[in-house]
């Protein structure tokens, strides 16, 4: 069995960084239900933000990166 490595963030931090994850699930989730055009908004909004992380990305891997992720989170 391996042993299990403590994570290097305080407890505050993790809890932080979960209450983040779940606001920005909570964010995606409402532009999904906006309309018939929440979908396409959110991969478009977060293909930009991928674009933005990764400057050489090009479009057509972001969209291509923000409808897996989207597949994944919301499916």
């Amino acid at each position: 069995m391996t042993a299990i490595v403590p994570s290097p963030l305080a407890t505050s931090e993790l809890r932080k960084l979960k209450g983040r994850a779940l606001a920005r699930i909570d964010r995606e989730q409402k532009m999904l239900a906006s309309g018939p055009l929440g979908a396409e908004r959110l991969v478009l909004n977060i293909a930009l933000d991928y674009m933005e992380r990764h400057p050489g990305m090009t479009w057509s891997q972001a969209v291509f990166a923000a409808q897996t992720y989207c597949d994944r989170t919301h499916s």
